[in-house]
């Protein structure tokens, strides 16, 4: 059945009626910047992921950059990485002077691959920093052993996978540290601001320290943030996006002149000293919404994988395409449901084809062979990760999702994947 008068954005900002409340009840408020939330929240997390210290931080760039400020490798010192994640890490690697040393990813998970990295291990290689493509853990049992035999570092990049799972136990807990991404799109929305989290109590003390020099945000800008949450929220519900911003998709083909969720890509280099703006404290709304994002986490999570089970039953036998693989070890919550387009056609006009039929998608928006001749290296080294990297569609998995809509947006995307283009 066509779900009549309803269309579906490529991502959804997800806030409850509860959350409504605790905003409501705060924002204008004495307790907006400075209250009790943020070390209520920090506990609360340290709790569900199980490791001794948590901190609320102003973004997750910042987060790796002061864990490398921490550990103080000496220049040069090899950092093995995925080259298939978010822009950033690889900017904040090359401000701490360390040499990434890129292996290529697992073609089903979009993980890095165990193999491959064992075959550029050698003595000046001293740390790993695993991304958890979409919503599913790295190989974690393969990686804890290469970490024990090698005496490596592992920093864990959850900033798809608050909640996501390895052998039922939580991502975040295997590494060194990790952290965690609160922004729009993310499983926890917090209106920006992540996670910290690490077993070194001198660790922590090191980035607690580096904090107390920070600043609150202006409660103007604070509330300009919010606010702009507020409206991706209301516009990213089907219905409401029916109306408002999907007629302005349709007719300019799919240009997306304003995107409500993605933050635009910013040049700015990272110098040896954090730069200013990056400044600014965990606020105690934040920390406030936060909490009650995290209580009804697993929750959520749970009806993503729902969403992901109905896609999976009907695009499974689809030629041309490959869904995305979880492996049996990993609980993998699908913050995105990624899929893999093997035919040789031009994905900007599959998006129109399926914009046409009311379903908005996206394409990889992550690292790319041109970020990797930005270091020098040759994408050519890296065949799976260029491929996969070019040949991503994300379609919508929001939790403003029905059954019938889920239905509706695998059963048209089976019926435009099986089309001769």
């Amino acid at each position: 059945m066509d779900p009549i008068f309803r269309a579906y954005p490529r991502h959804s900002v997800d806030i409850s009626a509860r959350e409504y409340q605790v905003i409501l009840s705060l924002l204008f408020s004495p307790k907006m910047l400075k209250g009790n939330f943020v070390q209520q929240l920090e506990s609360e997390f340290s709790r569900y992921i199980n490791v001794n210290n948590s901190i609320a931080i102003p973004s997750a760039r910042l987060g790796l950059f002061l864990i490398l400020k921490y550990y103080n490798y000496p220049k040069g010192t090899e950092v093995i990485i995925t080259p298939f994640t978010h822009w950033s890490i690889f900017t904040v690697i090359k401000a701490s002077g360390l040499k990434p040393v890129f292996c290529d990813i697992n073609e089903n998970t979009c993980n890095i691959d165990p193999e491959a990295v064992k075959r550029v291990l050698n003595n000046n290689t001293k740390l790993l920093i695993l991304t958890h493509m979409w919503g599913q853990t790295c190989n974690m049992g393969e990686f804890m052993e290469l970490k024990q035999k090698h005496n490596l570092k592992i920093i864990e990049d959850c900033a798809m996978a608050a909640g996501a799972e390895y052998l039922n136990r939580k991502a975040g807990s295997f590494g060194d540290a990790s952290i965690f991404s609160f922004g729009k799109a993310k499983t926890i929305n917090a209106f920006g601001g992540g996670m910290l989290c690490t077993k070194d109590s001198r660790m922590a003390e090191y980035v607690r320290n580096i904090l107390l020099s920070f600043h609150y945000e202006k409660r103007n800008m604070l509330s300009f943030t919010i606010i702009n949450s507020i409206i991706a929220n209301i516009l990213t519900r089907p219905r409401i996006f029916f109306f408002t911003l999907y007629p302005v998709l349709k007719f300019l083909n799919i240009r997306d002149p304003y995107n409500p969720i993605e933050h635009k890509r910013e040049s700015s280099i990272v110098l040896d000293r954090i730069p200013e703006e990056w400044k600014v404290r965990f606020s105690n709304i934040q920390a406030a919404v936060g909490l009650e994002q995290l209580r009804s986490l697993d929750k959520r999570n749970e009806r993503r994988i729902e969403n992901a089970k109905i896609f999976d039953s009907i695009l499974n036998e689809v030629s041309g395409i490959r869904i995305p693989s979880c492996s049996k070890e990993s609980k993998h919550i699908f913050l995105y449901y990624a899929v893999y387009i093997k035919k040789q056609i031009d994905l900007n006009f599959l998006r129109k084809e399926l914009i046409r039929i009311r379903v908005d998608s996206q394409l990889n928006e992550l690292t790319g062979p041109r970020e990797l001749e930005a270091f020098g290296v040759n994408p050519e080294d890296f065949p799976i990760f260029k491929g996969v990297s070019r040949s991503l569609l994300i379609i919508p998995n929001g939790l403003y999702l029905s059954k019938e809509d889920s239905l509706y947006i695998a059963k048209t995307f089976k019926k435009i994947a099986n089309s001769p283009f």
